[in-house]
């Protein structure tokens, strides 16, 4: 048992089906639950407003449809729902991949059965109260110092447990602000760069190799992607599977982002290139990167008061996932609104006007390097002095 008062479960889902299992897989919990349900419409905000569930259970598994996505999206970008859990339902593990990346707290495969439903509920209800809990611990810690004179020594001690914890998992500046005020406002950004890499063919990649395998190589690119964007002052947000997810531009904003991201985004592909250099020579499957570049106004913050992580949210990001989607195994693709940006710097092929989904067409380029007037000799990928200076303007 969580605890001994009423969970609300709201389960928004056009398929009676899967409506009827989850009423009948809390009706005989010991725990009381009470199971509200809606179908995918916008009405389901009059309905979390009038009854202000606990855990929402979203269906996406809609195909070609996306209705289920953009109502996660919607869901994440309003703040009367974004402290809300969100545990989706789909078959289709890309979709599943996608919802994560867009604010999802967990996902349930289908077909599932009850008793997995049950545990996934149950786990994520308890994650969001620990969350919770945890983020107030700095506040209610520094207000026991002031009066427990002798525990000083043991507050401390836990209290810079607690912020050892915060800046590991959060951006700097965001763990101080949540430590000194016990929250996070969600801010607007009017110009990040979001990138999204993903692996060509990792589904059947990973089936030939042994989970062990997977996790140490994906360790392996993660933690170059992580040291490359890192100097280039990008901010990973997420990383799902064998998809990685950074934005340049916040939590301290600059000009400088979009330049910023496809100098990493280069030196990223340069890498891969070399590391499968070495893979082939041994003999290994060669694993090939797709990049995806978009530059656009996004909203960022910790999710209300449960959500321990920092995320962005809007139109922007999900463009930015296409442009990823769009691309082609060794290439950086960006955006006709990144290139505004960056054109002036560097060489870049233009596909023309590509089709994306549920975004009409959009001018695409691919990039090649930095031009010749702003490159070290030779390498494409090296800035000179000269555009050290430049970028030093911004």
């Amino acid at each position: 048992m969580i605890n001994s008062s009423e969970y609300i479960i709201l389960t928004v889902s056009d398929n009676k089906d899967i409506l009827e299992v989850v009423k009948k897989s809390f009706k005989d919990e010991v725990q009381a639950y009470s199971v509200i349900t809606s179908g995918i419409t916008g009405e389901v905000f009059d309905l979390i407003e009038e009854q202000k569930p606990d855990i929402i259970l979203l269906d996406i598994d809609y195909g070609e449809d996306t209705k289920g996505l953009d109502l996660l999206m919607d869901l994440r970008e309003f703040e009367m729902t974004m402290q809300i859990p969100v545990l989706v339902m789909s078959s289709s593990n890309r979709d599943i991949e996608r919802a994560v990346m867009f604010g999802a707290g967990d996902f349930l495969k289908i077909p599932f059965d009850r008793l997995e439903l049950t545990v996934r509920v149950k786990s994520l209800l308890s994650l969001f109260k620990l969350i919770e809990g945890i983020t107030g611990q700095t506040e209610i810690l520094e207000k026991k110092s002031s009066e427990l004179e002798m525990k000083n020594a043991q507050l401390e001690a836990e209290k810079n447990k607690t912020d050892e914890l915060l800046q590991n998992i959060l951006p700097y500046e965001i763990a101080e602000q949540l430590k000194n005020k016990g929250e996070v406002k969600a801010k607007k950004y009017r110009m990040v760069t979001i990138m999204f890499t993903d692996f060509k063919d990792f589904t059947k990649i990973s089936a030939e190799l042994e989970p062990e395998e997977i996790i140490k190589e994906l360790g392996v690119y993660f933690k170059k992607f992580d040291e490359i964007t890192e100097n280039h002052f990008i901010e990973k947000i997420k990383t799902i599977g064998d998809a990685y997810m950074c934005v340049g531009g916040l939590p301290l904003r600059n000009k400088s982002n979009p330049i910023d991201i496809v100098l990493a985004a280069m030196e990223i592909q340069q890498f891969m290139k070399e590391y499968n250099s070495l893979r082939k020579a041994k003999g290994h499957t060669v694993w090939e990167l797709r990049i995806g570049i978009h530059t656009g106004k996004v909203i960022a913050g910790v999710i209300g008061s449960k959500k321990f992580a920092y995320d962005i949210w809007g139109d922007a990001v999900n463009t930015a996932s296409r442009m990823e989607t769009a691309s082609e195994p060794g290439k950086i693709n960006i955006s006709g609104e990144t290139y505004k940006y960056i054109k002036d710097y560097f060489i870049c092929t233009y596909r023309g006007k590509i089709s994306v989904k549920n975004k009409g067409e959009i001018d695409m380029y691919f990039v090649e390097g930095l031009k010749k007037q702003y490159r070290e000799g030779d390498d494409p990928i090296i800035p000179n002095e000269k555009f050290q200076e430049k970028l030093s303007e911004f």
